[in-house]
């Protein structure tokens, strides 16, 4: 992860540098906080060791990329998980859409990447950011149990038979689970 922190920590300070915008918006503004705010501590002491987040592109902060080591003790433990954040143009009104990129076996995450997360839907606040939606996600690969107490009771599950596996036999639920990700490292 620490590769990933310097990299991001470059390609973000690289957008900002290069961002040449004469009257931003609004949205673009809290973005270039949001950045600057990820990059204060320098690409050896992120705020998080376990999150990372950068632009696809120099030429676009609404588009990024967000990494997830998987939480110690859950059958993510190991994998790195990416997600693609589409920020909307009324950013921070409107939530961003993330998809996750790394094939997973999870109920909150469809077989598309869908990502089902109560603050990506009606829970939405202005407070939130991009950090605190990948800190939401990797709370929920942490304590797949969230995906049954309460963080899916309004929208189902957006993959149906992890959810019911989940249900009906966590053990075998956390032991596919583990069988993606390893999957995924190698």
């Amino acid at each position: 992860m620490e590769i990933i922190h310097h990299e991001n920590y470059l390609s973000i300070t690289t957008a900002l540098t290069d961002l040449n915008e004469p009257n931003p918006t609004y949205s673009l503004r809290r973005i270039r906080a949001e950045l600057l705010a990820a990059t204060k501590d320098g690409p050896t002491s992120p705020q998080c060791d376990f999150i990372s987040f950068r632009p696809i592109s120099p030429d676009n902060l609404f588009e990024m990329i967000g990494t997830i080591v998987g939480p110690i003790g859950s059958p993510y433990e190991g994998g790195l998980f990416h997600f693609h954040l589409r920020i909307p143009p009324l950013y921070p009104d409107l939530p961003p859409v993330c998809t996750c990129m790394t094939k997973i076996w999870h109920p909150n995450i469809g077989p598309y990447g869908e990502v089902c997360l109560n603050i990506l839907q009606d829970e939405w606040s202005q407070a939130l950011s991009v950090r605190t939606v990948l800190l939401s996600i990797s709370a929920l690969l942490g304590d797949t149990g969230m995906a049954v107490e309460g963080g899916n009771a309004a929208y189902g599950f957006a993959n149906v038979d992890a959810g019911e596996m989940l249900l009906e036999n966590r053990a075998a639920f956390e032991l596919a689970a583990s069988d993606w990700t390893i999957i995924m490292i190698d």
